[in-house]
């Protein structure tokens, strides 16, 4: 009878020893072709450098294999989406249609062997993964509802003292009162941009990098010394602020990003400027998000 239970679990140990062995394999394969696509960015970077060895140590790598495959996990688990081939498809086909930088994508693809399924599991997919994860984290109403309840709850707070004619720097006091770290201000010119001045800022570019080529920068966390023009906020925006900032003590909808919530109040407005203070209450941190479902997975 022994023998017999014995014979009944041995093809499910057997399976269980395969998977195990298969998904060791699957890690060293993936940690290898990391490790060739971070020597062709190694080989690219300029000026005095460690040795690579030294730079990206191969538990660094392995690591930041690990990493991937967490937030794979994540998305599947949390927000149920899984990868398939057709999304991983799209996103090789993305790559290869938007790079800027055509040279160094060949030479990413031939440090992989020219193979589509290695270049698509070990180059694309973290790319794709990172994407639409945070896309769902930023968008998780759930997670941010908190934030959201405190910017209202200070909208609130504005428009009922609004509400019995006090001033604006009383208005600016209530804004300030618990946020002060979160508040900033910013003048935005009412005319056109002089053509000299169509170059996008630093701050913009990061706000493009971080989230998206259509991503626009809303309010600066301190005073730049160039100036901000209205037009140069998405049309949207513009369209809700010229309803809700007409005056001195106007207050705006709680308006929300893909980093935080905003929230205006109207200093001054003349027929070419409009000042306003914002307050900016970010959203819950994805990489401590990140850090917690990876610590509920172990």
């Amino acid at each position: 009878m022994r023998m017999n239970v014995w014979l009944f679990l041995l093809p499910g140990i057997c399976y269980a020893a395969q998977t195990i062995a298969a998904q060791a394999d699957n890690l060293t394969a993936l940690v290898r072709d990391r490790t060739a696509i971070e020597r062709v960015y190694y080989n690219h970077r300029l000026g005095q450098k460690p040795p690579f060895d030294q730079a990206t140590p191969p538990s660094l790598l392995e690591r930041l294999v690990q990493e991937d495959r967490r937030k794979e996990a994540a998305l599947r688990q949390v927000y149920g989406v899984v990868i398939t081939p057709a999304l991983l498809e799209a996103e090789v086909q993305r790559i290869n249609t938007t790079t800027r930088a055509p040279d160094m994508l060949a030479e990413i693809k031939a440090a992989l062997g020219n193979d589509p399924a290695r270049f698509a599991q070990a180059f694309a997919k973290p790319f794709l993964v990172e994407r639409l994860l945070r896309d769902k984290f930023d968008n998780d109403d759930a997670l941010h509802t908190p934030q959201r309840r405190e910017a209202e709850r200070v909208r609130e707070k504005l428009l009922t003292s609004a509400a019995t004619n006090d001033a604006v720097p009383t208005l600016l006091a209530i804004l300030k009162a618990s946020h002060s770290n979160e508040v900033s201000e910013t003048t935005w010119q009412l005319r056109s941009r002089p053509a000299e001045t169509n170059a996008p800022a630093p701050d913009e570019l990061e706000i493009k990098q971080r989230f998206g080529p259509n991503a626009r920068l809303l309010s600066s966390p301190q005073r730049a010394e160039r100036d901000h023009y209205f037009e140069d906020l998405p049309a949207e925006l513009q369209r809700v602020l010229r309803v809700q900032l007409r005056q001195p003590g106007d207050v705006s909808a709680v308006i929300e990003t893909p980093g935080g919530f905003l929230l205006y109040l109207a200093r001054e407005k003349t027929a070419t400027a409009l000042s306003v203070t914002c307050l900016s209450l970010p959203k819950r941190s994805y990489e401590q998000w990140l850090s917690e479902q990876t610590q509920e997975a172990k």
